[in-house]
């Protein structure tokens, strides 16, 4: 098992220039963590958990809606970082931000305030952490786009061509619930979405499972706006 310097050698790619005082104050504010799937690791603007690296497993971010209803984001897989759970450091961030742990996740995770001081001095680690930011904020802006100009058929369909191609595989182990949330549809919506889908041989369903059979259909679904 890796120590917590170790790790933060591996993710911080300005680590080598910082000075032996930045690296023991982020050392000495950095603790890891385990989360078992389904486990809420970040709860909105008022958590301020800090900067993640997910060593292990994978995160994803949401929104909520008051009527309870979720949206996706982006995902954070092992060997990626996540700065928008800093929400205290980062202020251009005013929307609530929820990451959940999507599978058995280890995480090492950085104290805002520790992490502040360090990228105050450090340009390598501001420049890092905006871009970063930058890059998560792209991610959402897909998503924006597809709740904005996209149908559901284009919603589920993007939704399925990407995590046939994230897994490998055809057969995807999800419910109809697991799926709206992803996409930030009603559950029935999405079931008689996915109902038409397999009249049309697109899929096949079975409990808690969805099996892509045509990946040309999919596609044409997914560039229709």
């Amino acid at each position: 098992m890796q120590s917590v310097e170790e790790h933060l050698a591996s993710f911080l790619p300005f680590w080598d220039q910082l000075d032996d005082g930045q690296r023991k104050a982020l050392v000495g504010g950095t603790r890891q963590a385990r989360f078992e799937k389904g486990a809420h690791v970040h709860s909105g603007e008022n958590d301020c958990i800090g900067v993640l690296l997910v060593v292990s497993g994978r995160l994803r971010a949401y929104m909520l809606a008051e009527s309870g209803r979720e949206c996706t984001l982006f995902s954070v897989n092992a060997g990626e970082s996540c700065v928008l759970a800093a929400t205290c450091v980062l202020r251009m961030i005013t929307f609530d931000l929820f990451l959940d742990a999507e599978e058995d996740t280890q995480l090492v995770a950085i104290d805002s305030d520790v992490y502040a001081a360090v990228i105050e001095g450090c340009m390598a680690a501001e420049a890092f952490t905006y871009r970063q930011t930058a890059e998560r904020f792209s991610d959402v802006m897909w998503v924006m786009h597809q709740q904005l100009f996209m149908g559901l058929d284009g919603r589920l369909s993007v939704f399925l061509l990407d995590e046939i191609s994230r897994t490998g595989s055809d057969s995807l182990k999800l419910t109809h619930d697991e799926i709206a949330r992803h996409i930030g549809s009603a559950r029935e919506a999405v079931s008689r979405m996915l109902k038409g889908f397999a009249q049309d041989g697109v899929v096949a369903l079975s409990r808690g499972e969805v099996r892509v059979l045509d990946k040309a259909a999919l596609r044409a679904h997914a560039i229709e706006e």
